[in-house]
């Protein structure tokens, strides 16, 4: 699998493109930017998420009753 680009090669590759075509594309470089904002932002939340699903799998509520009579004797 190909690595993955930072965002600083797609803002060095997108300039570059411009400055070979010739003209530019004023709101595309903010869009990118924004776009990398929401991936990361994403993936915190995503790790949030997971983080919370793991701690919330071991509550008492989601045992099994013969473990949790087993626990209490």
């Amino acid at each position: 699998m190909d690595k993955p680009i930072t965002p600083e090669q797609l803002r060095a590759d997108v300039l570059q493109l411009f400055q070979d075509a010739g003209y530019t594309v004023p709101g595309l470089l903010p869009y990118i930017d924004d776009l990398v904002q929401e991936n990361d932002r994403l993936k915190q939340e995503l790790k949030r998420l997971r983080l919370a699903a793991t701690r919330g799998s071991a509550s008492p509520g989601s045992m099994n009753s013969r473990l949790k009579d087993a626990l209490r004797e």
